[in-house]
């Protein structure tokens, strides 16, 4: 308990003065004799017991009216330095939940248009906190301050500019607009927490807005817990549920598109396999899904007509791809009742061509067929051969000799079989420095490389001049080769197969039953477990655990492995079309992929630039908001800086907490001159959807919190709390009664004072 006025318990002092009044002003008298009294003494004396209990009592009730009344000047309370009493001065921060589960809708909004005209709408759980919000600022008394914040995984201060603008922060309620953020009440606690200390006034009050998403608190649950024990104890803080908890809300995230196993090309029809999934707890019908590039739609709404909860389903859609260039491909959902992960962006680099270099070791003009290259080629173009010279993926062969620096200019993957590397750089017949430079500059630069073994890799040289000790560009050094014969062949595992990787399909039917015939006489060992080789990964191992395909990112780009050989000499993976085709295909579409500029991130994630020049400065081209018009909204971004000397330029982008397309464009240049990024809803915050309960709140924070439901009953509900801190009115009502039972017992006793 404490006391907003403690002085005034002095006050209890004048309970001395019905003592005094008791025992110093009684009636005076004289004894005077008188014989018929004598008789009487035994009676007077059973009367004065009764008479002097009966005092006793009264005494007793007026010495706790005056301590009643002391007390009530004292004007007690809860123990909190955040208490406050009817009248006094609150520095309150507002904190609302603007992750995306709070545009879920919640019945309808009455509005009234400029003309008078009353309409209704469908309202969401941001629109009941903004009312609550709304609310709680008609409840504070004069000489108020506030504060309001905007919450998710992160915290933003709103405003407003003045602290003691009540009419600004109402205003300022009004714009606050949601994210594609999940949910992590933790920086919003400590960001209130921070600003609440900074007033002048006594009493304390932090709110927040939210539909208290689990989420929210099981992301950080130990530091929540205890930045609320530090909370409660100088500050008050209200939990104000927006939303029906009783509601169910069904939803449909998209979750991905991607190709179906292909290289996106100019001219073609190409399919895209979207996959959606039920995260609530109903079973949601009638969605629409559609898909656009560009804007434009490019096939035709499909509708789903039942979604079970926690079902993932993959819907099939094609699209027609006429230019060349990065290009946004969008997945619209419509049918739900949470729009916030209704949308999925993806940013693809859709080609005339593919252009690869492939560094024959062993190159035979004589008899093609054994040359190194020969299985290669013809899985890189599966056509006729009169048709080669017209379809857009491009290789050019070339011997170890021959190739050139200068080939890597206009390249997108080059490939190495069984070409040599000498270990010593002055030595010949292997690659040439100036080329093994070059090659480490175009991977980094987000090129793809794809190695495959033969008996002119020698492991000393490739692990000296591409591994741990070099360049650094081999997944793993190479070991010991490992031999068998042709009746017991190395086999490779399609239950081994890394999900996720490019190759999970062979993780199913049917590749999984081709890449199980192949047959492997020879492969090297890699070294998994030595310095060096973290970053590296198996993707495909054989049944006896060997690694069989391996790789790692590079920079930009990413480097492929093959333990064997990429022609017949050391087993039949490359003869076996039905393995070795799709796998081709599947490296080609993922290594490609790694080049589009700008790329895929997700809400809240950083945009990251490597500018070829330093330039004047540059902006971030944001999404243009639903309703708006053109041009984009712009924000400065500042020059690209290098880290340190020799490092590339860099510029970042760190205000992406809405889902959309984004650009970074040199400063004054049109929206189309930089990389674009599509920037995708945290699904983190749909995959979750339950809300907590009170019981879940205590059990969570270790002791019931107060919270109150947002609706007609908010402000009565702000005002209820705050006074129930207060305990005078209860100990006025005390005093009120204690005053009627004294002024009825002083009536019995026949005492006027």
């Amino acid at each position: 308990m404490q006391f907003l006025a403690p002085t005034m318990l002095f006050g209890g002092l004048a309970v001395g003065v019905p003592v005094a009044l008791h025992f110093f002003f009684k009636a005076r008298y004289k004894p005077l004799p008188w014989a018929a009294m004598t008789f009487l003494k035994e009676a007077i004396e059973q009367t004065s017991r009764r008479v002097k209990f009966q005092e006793w009592i009264l005494l007793a009730l007026r010495c706790l009216v005056i301590l009643l009344l002391a007390l009530a000047i004292a004007r007690p309370g809860l123990h909190s330095s955040g208490s406050t009493g009817v009248g006094d001065a609150v520095d309150a921060v507002l904190v609302f939940d603007v992750s995306y589960s709070m545009g879920a809708q919640d019945g309808t909004i009455e509005e009234t248009k400029p003309n008078g005209e009353r309409t209704t709408r469908p309202a969401t759980r941001l629109d009941r906190a903004k009312e609550a919000a709304l609310a709680v600022l008609n409840t504070l008394p004069n000489n108020s301050s506030v504060q309001i914040y905007s919450c998710a995984d992160r915290a933003t201060h709103l405003g407003p500019v003045s602290r003691y603008n009540l009419d600004q922060a109402r205003e300022l309620v009004k714009t606050i607009e949601l994210t594609s953020l999940s949910t992590d009440f933790l920086p919003g606690f400590t960001e209130a927490f921070n600003a609440a200390m900074t007033g002048t006034a006594p009493a304390k009050e932090i709110y927040l807005f939210t539909d208290l998403q689990k989420s929210g608190f099981e992301r950080q649950q130990g530091a929540i817990k205890a930045k609320y024990e530090e909370i409660k104890g100088r500050a008050n803080l209200v939990f104000v549920r927006c939303g029906n908890q009783d509601r169910k809300v069904p939803n449909v995230s998209v979750t991905d598109v991607s190709l179906v196993g292909d290289i996106p090309h100019t001219k073609t029809r190409v399919p895209f396999v979207i996959t959606l999934k039920n995260t609530g707890s109903e079973p949601v019908r009638g969605i629409d899904v559609g898909l656009e590039l560009e804007g434009r739609a490019i096939d035709d709404i499909v509708k789903i007509d039942l979604i079970e909860p926690g079902q993932a389903m993959p819907v099939t859609l094609t699209g027609t791809l006429d230019e060349a260039g990065a290009r946004v491909l969008t997945v619209r959902v419509t049918g739900d009742s949470m729009p916030g992960d209704n949308r999925f962006d993806k940013v693809i680099l859709i080609r005339d061509q593919v252009r690869i270099l492939v560094v024959d070791g062993t190159p035979n003009v004589d008899i093609p067929t054994e040359s190194g290259s020969h299985f290669v080629r013809n899985a890189l173009t599966p056509v006729p051969e009169t048709r080669t010279e017209e379809y857009y993926i491009r290789p050019q062969v070339v011997s170890t000799t021959d190739a050139d620096p200068r080939m890597l200019a206009d390249k997108d993957i080059v490939y190495l079989l069984n070409t040599p590397i000498l270990a010593d750089e002055f030595a010949t017949g292997g690659l040439s420095v100036g080329f093994l430079a070059r090659l480490t500059e175009f991977v980094r630069n987000g090129g793809g490389l794809v190695i495959g073994c033969g008996d002119q890799v020698v492991p000393d040289g490739y692990n000296r001049r591409l591994g741990a000790a070099g360049v650094g560009l081999l997944p793993f050094d190479l070991a010991t080769l490992e031999s068998t014969g042709d009746l017991y062949p190395f086999t490779p595992a399609p239950d081994s197969v890394e999900v996720p990787s490019f190759l999970a399909p062979f993780k199913e039917s049917p590749f999984n039953a081709a890449l199980r015939g192949v047959g492997v006489t020879k492969m090297f060992k890699v070294s998994e477990n030595v310095r060096g080789a973290a970053g590296g990964r198996v993707l495909v191992r054989t049944a006896d655990t060997k690694p069989f395909i391996t790789s790692r990112v590079v920079g930009s780009g990413e480097v492929v492995m093959v333990t064997t050989s990429m022609d017949e000499k050391w087993g039949k993976f490359p003869s076996r079309s039905e393995a070795f085709v799709p796998f081709t295909r599947f490296l080609l579409a993922h290594l490609t992929a790694r080049k589009v500029p700008g790329g895929n991130r997700m809400a809240g994630d950083p945009l990251v630039w490597h500018p070829p020049e330093l330039g004047q400065g540059f902006d971030l081209v944001k999404p243009i908001k639903a309703g708006e018009k053109p041009p984009a909204p712009r924000e400065k971004i500042g020059t690209a800086q290098a880290p340190s000397a020799g490092e590339k330029l860099t510029v970042t982008a760190t205000n992406t907490a809405v889902a959309g397309v984004y650009r970074i464009v040199p400063a004054g240049e049109a929206d189309s001159k930089g990389p674009v990024f599509a920037v995708n809803a945290d699904l983190r915050e749909s995959a979750n959807m339950d809300l907590a309960t009170d019981d879940n709140l205590r059990d969570m924070l270790g002791f019931a919190p107060k919270v109150i439901q947002a609706g007609a009953g908010t402000e009565s509900a702000v005002g209820q709390h705050r006074t129930g801190r207060e305990w005078t009115e209860w100990v006025l009502l005390g005093l009120l009664v204690f005053l009627l039972v004294e002024s009825v017992w002083a009536w019995v006793c026949g005492r006027a004072w």
